[in-house]
């Protein structure tokens, strides 16, 4: 294997892992936070992608308007469409999807808690309720996305080609990483979480509000999964049925790093990313890998239940 196969390895598995990370840090959040497993978190990939799809293609506005006209019987048309760029896409589509959170744990997911099961069951018909939503605006077909060009291309160092875009990848994922360490240990809103996770009755006597400390911590969240989504759509395409393609592997990797824990999802994230990227180059068969990467995972789940950092034992009630 020369530099240049080890190279392609490299950037493949920090672009992939970074990814993988945004979108399992969502979920540990949440489950940490609130015990809550979202199964429409894939759709909130999903709203990411397409936020930026409507931000990026001038013609995504009026074939949603038109379609929304069928609605109702009538020809509704529109010339006026957006053509902005990724960097407009990735904190709009973060706001955006937050606010979908939002609306969704203070309409929803706030009447559930201590029903685990109704509330995986609820969310997932909001999930496939969101589905056809969006598949009813934009219809099935792929929704490619424009790269800006300051991110396309390669950047030469010695020979070896870095791709600009997935080095973009890592650099947007860090700094998301050192969002949320700033959100959690260096502000007021960080000190109730971890006060409502450390013993949520006791927060709650001290006069901390738990509905408002849960709600905003699904919104945020559900913005990280945007960003997710948003940055996937430009690596590959943008569907309707995109979410449930890449939320199987971040609950593969939330249960991995352990239940609850971020620093656990971003640990596994890492491992779960570079081993497909590995094992995807050595059997140059990328379903293969997923599969024997999975297979691994599921082994050391069975191994070690809770996972390699799970939390210690918590009051939730």
């Amino acid at each position: 294997m020369n530099a240049l196969e080890l190279s392609e390895i490299l950037f493949n598995a920090l672009s992939f892992s970074s990814i993988l990370i945004l979108t399992a840090l969502g979920l540990a959040i949440t489950f940490g936070v609130m015990r809550v497993i979202n199964m429409a978190h894939g759709e909130m990939l999903m709203l990411g992608a397409y936020t930026a799809y409507v931000l990026e293609n001038p013609q995504a506005l009026p074939v949603m308007v038109r379609n929304f006209g069928k609605l109702f019987g009538a020809q509704w048309q529109t010339e006026f469409g957006f053509h902005l760029n990724l960097f407009v896409a990735i904190p709009t589509a973060f706001l955006f999807v937050g606010f979908v959170g939002y609306l969704l744990e203070v309409g929803l997911i706030r009447f559930l808690y201590g029903r685990p099961l109704d509330t995986l069951l609820a969310t997932w018909g909001v999930s496939l309720i969101i589905q056809q939503i969006v598949l009813l605006f934009f219809e099935a077909d792929l929704k490619a996305l424009h790269l800006p060009e300051v991110v396309d291309g390669n950047w030469e160092v010695v020979g070896v080609a870095i791709p600009k875009l997935r080095m973009f990848v890592v650099a947007v994922a860090a700094l998301c990483l050192f969002a949320v360490y700033l959100w959690f240990f260096r502000t007021n809103l960080g000190l109730q979480i971890r006060a409502v996770v450390q013993n949520r009755p006791m927060a709650s006597a001290l006069g901390i509000s738990t509905r408002r400390v849960d709600s905003l911590t699904f919104a945020f969240a559900s913005g990280l999964a945007g960003v997710a989504g948003c940055i996937f759509g430009h690596l590959f395409t943008a569907k309707y049925n995109m979410g449930p393609d890449y939320v199987v592997e971040a609950f593969m990797t939330v249960i991995t790093g352990g239940m609850g824990s971020p620093f656990g999802s971003v640990a596994s994230g890492l491992m779960i990313g570079t081993g497909e990227s590995v094992v995807e180059k050595i059997l140059v068969n990328a379903t293969m890998s997923k599969m024997l990467v999975l297979l691994l995972v599921i082994a050391f789940i069975l191994i070690r239940p809770s996972g390699i950092f799970a939390p210690k034992e918590r009051s939730y009630d």
